[in-house]
């Protein structure tokens, strides 16, 4: 069953908000897709969650690091500067085409290092991110889709089972472990 239908929530997709009138419950849309450019749309909410646009720091954005959207410009596969070669980045503030999640740095942090080393020692970078990520999609109490892909979108699934499927255990996964896996062993270098 279709979560959203179930819960009478609407999604918007393709547009910028713009405004939220918290007193009135209205929120302020403008269209960003090809069909719907410019156009403005007024919605009416019992309950609203906005999450604020992610950008670089102006630090990086408006130095010669940053590329067109303001991100450190790196390639995409050795995590180098494109433009200077003493420079390398990996996570929120590199301009990879992946999600900026934990388990992407996970998979970017050895690949810097190893290429840093063998810049350092003047070798060939043979290190390479294939822009791994993992995004948990809670589907409802209890489930999850965990889904794990590459720069190409295909799957690069942990678990020896069909990840498309919502499992309790994927749920379990992301509400004890992860949160676990993240403060105690990512952040503290051990994972």
């Amino acid at each position: 069953m279709n979560v959203c239908k179930r819960s009478n929530i609407d999604l918007h997709f393709m547009v910028k908000l713009v405004e939220v009138d918290g007193p009135n419950k209205k929120a302020y849309f403008v269209g960003i897709g090809e069909q719907n450019k410019d156009e403005k749309y007024e919605v009416a909410f019992d309950m609203i969650h906005v999450t604020p646009p992610q950008g670089a720091p102006d630090f990086i954005k408006n130095s010669s690091l940053a590329n067109a959207a303001g991100w450190v410009d790196v390639d995409k596969h050795s995590l180098q500067h494109v433009r200077y070669p003493e420079i390398f980045s990996l996570g929120d503030s590199s301009g990879l085409p992946t999600s900026k999640t934990g388990a992407a740095i996970r998979k970017q942090a050895p690949v810097l290092v190893e290429n840093i080393l063998s810049y350092i020692a003047h070798q060939t970078l043979n290190a390479n991110y294939d822009g791994y990520t993992s995004c948990p999609l809670v589907t409802g109490y209890g489930k999850l889709v965990l889904a794990e892909f590459d720069y190409e979108g295909k799957p690069q699934e942990t678990f020896p089972f069909d990840q498309s499927k919502e499992r309790w255990s994927m749920y379990i996964l992301k509400r004890y472990v992860l949160p676990w896996l993240y403060w105690a062993k990512i952040l503290t270098g051990k994972a």
